[in-house]
């Protein structure tokens, strides 16, 4: 009975430092998960509200992060849209959301890539599509999980000029 409990023990021991070693290698849990995207959220939310960035996309993709409770989110003043109804929305309108691209782990720093999306079907106009990746590297730290904006998208310089009438052929 003594073995047995010692070999129960050791087991579970086991597969404590096989799960903490996971986490390390690449692996990320459903809750660090959902901890690291409210991390993100809330600071693309002040991101957002910022003078350079001013925008208001409150609607967010489940596409990446199905598992990610949507009460979670709506506490931050976000709202978990499944992918079929984005799709079903831009057929008609045009729409605004945040999609999760990427989450991976990479020497205990979780780099998210999340990207800003405008797609859709103007009245009278060919359907469009501009998206806007930002890149986002969160830290575990005591209390959970804290992000920062490592890198902006490139802006798009348009130039807007017209070809001369020399270099016009008719």
């Amino acid at each position: 009975m003594g073995r047995l409990c010692a070999i129960s023990i050791l087991l579970f021991a086991g597969v404590v430092i096989a799960r903490g070693q996971q986490t390390s290698a690449g692996v990320l849990s459903d809750t660090d998960k959902t901890a690291i995207i409210e991390s993100v959220l809330d600071l693309e939310l002040r991101n957002q509200n910022s003078v350079p960035d001013f925008t208001s996309i409150r609607r967010v993709s489940s596409d990446n992060i199905e598992l990610v409770d949507p009460s979670k989110l709506s506490r931050l003043g976000f709202t978990l849209v499944a992918d079929g109804d984005l799709r079903q929305s831009k057929k008609h309108h045009i729409v605004q959301y945040l999609v999760v691209r990427k989450i991976s782990l990479r020497d205990g720093v979780a780099v998210v890539a999340l990207s800003r999306v405008t797609e859709g079907r103007p009245c009278f106009s060919a359907p469009f599509s501009r998206e806007q990746t930002y890149t986002y590297e969160a830290r575990q730290v005591s209390n959970g999980w804290v992000a920062e904006l490592t890198r902006r998208p490139t802006p798009s310089i348009s130039l807007g000029t017209k070809p001369s009438a020399a270099m016009r052929t008719h």
